[in-house]
């Protein structure tokens, strides 16, 4: 069974629980990363664009970082990664596309958790095709392709 650790450090009203259990379905609807463990921060815009300075050298705040730890038949405890959530960015974001703030938060931890299972979208087309079909999959198994809409390509 997935675990999923969420920490909110804002006072963004989140539900956390939801947000939880989406990336737990998420993890336990893959064959490699159904027993894997996960952990996800929400975080303001002086952490996120911190971190996003530090790891990938942009001076801005951002919507959402990934950072790997173990990888699948790794000895011990398998912890997938980190997924850091920028909340007020991700609430900006959901104001300016007109969609609920919950669908995307599960857009984000979607996107995240591709990344951690080693998806890629900026490594090339191909990739970017590789990761858009693998959350297509997954968003149809879960049965919830309505609520999560963005394209990998789009980012």
């Amino acid at each position: 069974m997935a675990s999923v650790e969420i920490y909110n450090t804002t006072k963004v009203g989140i539900d956390l629980e939801a947000v939880g259990n989406f990336a737990r379905r998420v993890l336990e609807s893959t064959r490699d990363y159904k027993d894997s463990e996960v952990s996800i921060s929400l975080v303001g815009d002086k952490k996120i664009q911190s971190l996003n300075e530090k790891w990938r050298g942009k001076r801005t705040p951002t919507d959402v970082l990934s950072f790997p730890i173990d990888s699948p038949g790794d000895p011990g405890p398998f912890l997938l990664g980190d997924i850091v959530v920028g909340a007020r960015q991700a609430l900006s974001d959901a104001r300016e596309e007109g969609v609920p703030l919950d669908d995307k938060l599960r857009e984000l931890i979607l996107h995240s958790l591709l990344h951690l299972m080693g998806f890629d979208h900026e490594t090339g087309p191909e990739d970017a095709r590789r990761m858009e079909n693998r959350r297509k999959r997954i968003l149809k198994k879960l049965r919830c392709e309505h609520t999560v809409t963005r394209s990998e390509s789009e980012t």
